[in-house]
């Protein structure tokens, strides 16, 4: 029976090791053109831990059996630093430098449909916005109104924002700025639902900043689909199947709907006159094809100065970091926070950047 066990667990710990191998793939293989991988590296958290699990479980029963997930790990080891950091901290800059304040906030069109059942919602994300003191405000899902709290107007003026640029003025993704907008402009992707991509370039000091602001594809999920990734019991009878059919589907259609957006971008940031921040919420995790083509040539706010996990979404799925902060090498970020307070389903990121000095 021993000898059956010891098999077994012999074999799952190879399964495991493999699909953690998979998963490292997911960030250099286009969904679009083969869509498996991603959906092992939406699991990457989950497969580390099981591969961390059995090196400690092999060791415990000094068996040489640990380092085949070790290796499998150590193969990987530089995706650990995007979903998790230990050294995080404010760095120091020269008392001249001023640092330029950016925070980033998917606010779920300021609580529209009164999800969080509180009539202050609106206003407390602007009180948490200002709390940071920010020069450059960056929101996706984006909402204003014709007159009242949530006017434009009454939005630059709570915001303290002189400038604003959006892809739409009733909804969309905006950029709010304390600095002057010398040149502004929109991407389109098509036949885009919530998806929203703008840019536009910051007059500060003597540098110019373009600043990106980005909503990329969601996976669309309906109740349903939120009531079946909770639920507790699966009976695997048909009605089961067919949800996690619809669900695959979804998130494969998402995948490379991101992939495709993010190469699009990607393009247009490399043509690009100026230093350049990315903002905005990818609805990808950091082991994904979208992110790594973002990230190329770019730092991570979070990877250089964060700490922790910095989950940004609040729901129930995908439950990882999927808002980002990303900006050219030219630029030093000197803090990253990542803001608790659940007044939507996104937590807002924020950052300090200063040029760097030649």
């Amino acid at each position: 029976m021993k000898k059956i066990l010891h098999r077994g667990l012999v074999l799952f710990s190879l399964i495991f090791s493999g699909a953690l191998l998979v998963s490292y793939s997911a960030a250099y293989i286009n969904p679009g053109t083969i869509g498996f991988p991603a959906f092992f590296g939406l699991a990457y958290p989950y497969l580390l831990f099981a591969n961390l699990l059995f090196v400690f479980y092999w060791m415990f029963r000094r068996k040489w059996t640990f380092l085949l997930p070790l290796i499998v790990i150590l193969i990987g080891y530089s995706s650990i630093g995007d979903f998790f950091q230990l050294s995080g901290g404010d760095k120091k800059v020269a008392a001249d430098l001023k640092p330029l304040n950016v925070l980033s906030y998917n606010v779920r069109s300021f609580d529209r449909y009164k999800w969080t059942k509180d009539p202050n919602t609106p206003n407390n994300i602007i009180k948490l916005i200002n709390s940071q003191e920010p020069d450059v405000v960056c929101l996706q899902e984006y909402r204003s109104t014709i007159n009242g709290f949530l006017s434009l107007k009454n939005l630059m003026k709570e915001l303290g924002m002189r400038y604003v640029h959006y892809s739409n003025r009733k909804s969309g993704v905006a950029i709010f700025s304390k600095h002057k907008i010398l040149k502004k402009a929109s991407l389109s992707f098509g036949n885009e639902h919530l998806c929203k991509a703008i840019y536009a370039d910051l007059q500060i000091k003597n540098k110019v900043l373009r600043v990106y602001n980005l909503h990329l594809e969601s996976n669309r999920f309906v109740g349903k689909n939120y009531n079946f990734i909770k639920k507790e019991e699966y009976q695997g009878n048909e009605e089961d199947l067919d949800e996690i059919k619809d669900i695959s589907l979804r998130l494969s259609h998402a995948f490379a709907r991101r992939a495709e957006q993010a190469l699009q971008i990607k393009e247009h940031v490399n043509q690009a006159p100026h230093e350049t921040l990315i903002c905005g919420d990818f609805n990808d995790t950091p082991n994904s094809y979208a992110y790594h083509q973002l990230s190329k040539g770019m730092k991570d706010a979070f990877v250089e100065q964060g700490k922790g996990i910095s989950t940004t979404y609040s729901g129930d799925f995908p439950s990882f970091r999927i808002d980002y902060l990303l900006y050219s090498e030219a630029i030093d970020c000197i803090k990253y926070d990542r803001i608790r307070k659940r007044y939507s389903d996104h937590y807002p990121i924020c950052g300090s950047f200063v040029f760097a000095s030649k």
